[in-house]
């Protein structure tokens, strides 16, 4: 049972301390009435500190602190929580602070999908109380189950994901803009350091040996907390090659046979069903995204091998030491990474033209295509030059679209093919515009 007296010093204690500094995140939300606000992502990738820079946007406003409930469901004084918990909660903060009754509360809970039917709760607390909700979680589930069933209509969702590069430039006190040989000198190197060592806030300024110590620690986090414990799997020894397998794969195809058929060989004995559910508990923990063949047939979609792309490319390496030097692979999963963040719940698909030539990214918004990309480290032969132009020309043609994107490492230029325009920039560019 929850102990209200421990609940009231952990609100006395948030409120007595000062909110930490922080790097600013690039998206801001409106404020709407009768709204619950979602942020779902990997672990540490930077929720919590986002409910920061909320409540300091707040505060500049004229918000007090103690207008602020601030809970965060892995604080282990909390153990064991239930759901029989959380109106506990909300009758501490109301004793403690008596005259906020009548006022606005603004309501931030950290994690909440550690607890049972929480979507209850926080349905009423926005129809009965006078409250602000904000919630994180580190599941897809949040939006796909809970919050489209009982919540329908009454949240605004994003994802977040480790920083950007714009904003980890900003983290390292470098302005994310070109106007002058050496500033583009400086986003340059600091690109090459990004690609390597990825966005994961806490990692951005420690030696690269304790950037992989933390982030092996943050895989184990991920494997014990959000797959092991939350769906109760007994083959640890599974789940661990499984991550390590598709961190090795980053940016390439796979299929649920061919990995079934890599397990049998090594001894592992699993069913198909079962892989497809450890890939779905994946996703959902927000550790890994599949990205299907872009075709008007579900079917098409589904036969097809699908290509497998890290929340962020530092996990992948920290994790195979190859990729260091394999960067065209690190390089499309930025780009992939970015795609996401910027389109949210738009669709993201590769494409294979009727020649068999493959392109990397189509991306759809309400069903019309706006983008096509292709990305290639190292864009300097004849050779990979034509390969890469006829992909993508043959591709546009095929999607009747007029212009296309290749991404690249250092290349930068633009080709006409009749009504066709293909704009060649590098990737570090592309991410700042």
């Amino acid at each position: 049972m929850i102990d209200k007296e421990q609940v009231k010093e952990i609100i006395s204690d948030f409120h007595q301390k000062p909110i930490p500094d922080l790097i600013h995140r690039e998206f801001k939300w409106k404020a709407l009435p009768n709204k619950i606000y979602s942020i779902m992502g990997v672990r540490r990738s930077g929720k919590t500190f986002y409910f920061y820079q909320l409540m300091k946007d707040m505060l500049q406003d004229g918000i007090d602190i103690q207008s602020m409930l601030f809970i965060n469901f892995e604080d282990d004084r909390l153990y064991p929580v239930d759901e029989s918990a959380l109106p506990k909660i909300l009758n501490a903060y109301y004793e403690l602070y008596p005259h906020k009754k009548n006022s606005t509360v603004y309501v931030f809970f950290d994690e909440i999908q550690n607890i049972p039917n929480w979507e209850r709760f926080v349905r009423r607390l926005l129809d009965t109380e006078n409250t602000r909700i904000y919630i994180t979680g580190s599941s897809s589930k949040m939006l796909c189950k809970e919050l489209s069933t009982s919540l329908r209509g009454r949240t605004i969702a994003h994802e977040i994901f480790p920083f950007s590069f714009t904003e980890y430039l900003r983290s390292i006190n470098i302005v994310p803009e070109v106007k002058s040989s050496r500033q583009k000198a400086e986003v340059i190197n600091a690109f090459e350091a990004y690609l390597i060592r990825g966005g994961f806030p806490e990692t951005i300024n420690l030696t690269e040996r304790a950037r992989v110590d933390i982030i092996q620690e943050y895989i184990h986090l991920i494997i014990y907390k959000d797959l092991i414990e939350r769906h109760n799997i007994k083959n640890h020894a599974l789940v661990k090659y499984l991550i390590r397998y598709f961190l090795s794969n980053i940016s390439n195809l796979f299929s649920i046979n061919k990995v079934y058929n890599d397990l049998k060989s090594q001894g592992y004995r699993v069913s198909k069903d079962a892989l497809f559910n450890y890939l779905s508990y994946l996703e959902d923990a927000y550790c890994f995204f599949s990205v299907p063949l872009y075709s008007d047939s579900i079917r098409v979609q589904q036969v097809n091998p699908r290509k497998i792309y890290s929340v962020d490319h530092g996990l992948a390496s920290a994790s195979v030491w190859s990729l260091r030097k394999d960067t065209g692979r690190l390089l499309e999963n930025i780009v992939f990474t970015h795609l996401r963040r910027v389109s949210q719940w738009r669709g993201i698909y590769y494409y294979v033209t009727n020649k068999g030539k493959e392109v990397d990214f189509v991306v759809l918004d309400k069903n019309s295509i706006t983008c096509l990309v292709q990305v290639c480290d190292l864009f300097d032969t004849k050779a990979v030059k034509e390969r890469e132009i006829t992909a993508l020309s043959c591709a546009m043609e095929e999607l009747n679209l007029k212009e296309g994107f290749i991404l690249t490492r250092s290349e930068e230029g633009v080709i006409r093919n009749g009504k066709q325009k293909i704009i060649i920039m590098p990737v570090w560019k592309w991410l700042l515009t």
